[in-house]
């Protein structure tokens, strides 16, 4: 009966690292394309018009 709960709790623990890794990756995704986006339209602005 103890081990039962040790694995329900380590289980759970993992499972909310896991989400919170993967939800900061892509966050971070989403910045960066934001920002190359970004840094293309003002290379346009300056070298092309």
């Amino acid at each position: 009966m103890v081990m039962n709960h040790e694995i329900i709790i380590f289980t759970s623990i993992f499972a909310l690292l896991m989400g919170f890794i993967v939800f900061r990756i892509l966050k971070k995704r989403k910045r960066s394309a934001k920002s190359i986006y970004k840094l293309i339209d003002d290379l346009e602005k300056k070298y092309i018009y």
